[in-house]
């Protein structure tokens, strides 16, 4: 789950989400990711799915494994 302490964090999952597929919504993701970060805290299992969709680090789990299925930055 991601809980970004600092802005350059932050910044790593808007970036990539900023070349995601789905757009300028955000993906399922992104969407439970900013939904349910602060409830799924103290629920262990939800916080195990949380953190293994977007690491500490800002990095999306879909973006790193399937970057051939995201835009790329030039275009």
């Amino acid at each position: 789950m991601a809980y970004f302490s600092n802005g350059t964090e932050g910044m790593v999952f808007d970036e990539q989400c900023s070349m995601c597929k789905y757009g300028d919504k955000p993906c399922p993701i992104a969407w439970v990711q900013l939904e349910y970060n602060y409830e799924a805290c103290n629920n262990k299992t939800a916080r195990a799915i949380l953190d293994n969709l977007i690491k500490d680090d800002g990095t999306c789990e879909m973006f790193k494994n399937f970057q051939e299925n995201f835009k790329k930055e030039t275009e």
